[in-house]
């Protein structure tokens, strides 16, 4: 099992992710049926050497943690990337199992 470390996102919105991808971070998503949804940031680096088609066709469970070490239990739904630019991610949906 796979730990990466995540952040809360307060702001939302497409400058606000411009720069954050400019900084080598992820906007990403979590949801489920009994939580509210969450907006947060991944490091770049903690995600990129994984292979993510293997993660999405196999539904591999991935631990997610923040600062309070907070574990949550989750698959990733869908990977959005850049049109042309084949390995920059621009968004994951999460959800929590």
């Amino acid at each position: 099992m796979y730990k990466i470390q995540f952040f809360k996102r307060m702001e939302t919105g497409k400058k606000f992710s411009r720069r954050l991808r400019i900084n080598n971070k992820i906007p990403a998503v979590i949801y489920g049926k009994k939580i509210k949804t969450l907006s947060i940031i991944i490091n770049n680096n903690d995600i990129f050497h994984m292979n993510l088609q293997n993660f999405c066709k196999k539904k591999i469970l991935l631990t997610l943690t923040n600062k309070k070490n907070t574990l949550l239990k989750v698959k990733i739904m869908d990977i959005q990337y850049h049109p042309f630019k084949i390995n920059k991610i621009y968004h994951i949906d999460f959800i929590k199992i």
